[in-house]
Order: C-alpha cells, then sequence, then structure tokens
C-alpha cells in the first residue's frame, strides 16, 4: 500500500506535457505553399537566429512572394509567435520557409502561420503575442 501510495505521489511531481514528441509539435516552416493560399504579407526563405520562445529575428535567403510589401535578400525581420510546450522548438541557423502577415503598425515584425507536424493543421497568426 505505501508503495502505490509513494507512486502516485511521484506520478503527480512529474511535469505534465501535452505535447510528447516531435509528432505533435508546431513549427513555423512550411514545405510547399498551402491549398487553398493563406492570407499573407510575405513568402519568404529564412534563417533564423536569437530565438528565444515567442521571439526571433529572421534573415530573408530567398523572396517566393509579397504582397505590397517590398522585401528583399539580407533583410531582417523579428518573428513573434506563440510559444508552448507544442513548440515551435526551433533553434538559432534553423531555414525554412515562412508564411507571415506583417504585424499592424510595425513594418519589421511577421507574425507568421504555424505548421502542426502531425496533420498539419495550420494556425493563422496572431497579434496577441
Amino acid at each position: 500500500m505505501r508503495l502505490l501510495i509513494a507512486f502516485f505521489v511521484c506520478s503527480l511531481a512529474l511535469p505534465v506535457h501535452a505535447c510528447m514528441g516531435r509528432i505533435l509539435e508546431d513549427t513555423l516552416f512550411f514545405d510547399a505553399l498551402p491549398q487553398p493560399p493563406l492570407e499573407a504579407d510575405v513568402i519568404a526563405r529564412v534563417a533564423l537566429s536569437e530565438v528565444d520562445g515567442g521571439r526571433a529575428r529572421a534573415e530573408i535567403v530567398e523572396v517566393v512572394t509579397t504582397s505590397g510589401v517590398e522585401v528583399h535578400e539580407g533583410q531582417q525581420f523579428m518573428l513573434e509567435y506563440a510559444f508552448s510546450s507544442c513548440g515551435p522548438n526551433h533553434r538559432d541557423g534553423d531555414q525554412g520557409m515562412i508564411i507571415a502577415k506583417l504585424a499592424d503598425g510595425d513594418e519589421r515584425v511577421l507574425l507568421p502561420y504555424m505548421r502542426r507536424f502531425s496533420d498539419g493543421r495550420i494556425t493563422p497568426p496572431s497579434a496577441d503575442q
């Protein structure tokens, strides 16, 4: 009985994670353009640096397309996104294609869409970061 109680207490003390494993994790990067197309200001391949929780610096490596926004290779933007135990868990130097909107009132901040690995579910950008 004591062993059962000890096991129960220890199991309560362990952290509970909703996302166990990479398959349930969110990412900022897209392998291809989704159909139907997402409403975005910038679609570009980027290299990440200064990754910290819900913020990262993105350097434009290749511009895929824009909608009325002047973006060029080498330009840097801050990315702001929702962050949780489900990710996105990127590191400095990671590269990939992002789909993002410009933050209202700040042309240097991008709000990216996120994609879940397991089912491809897309989360729209949020200005409430």
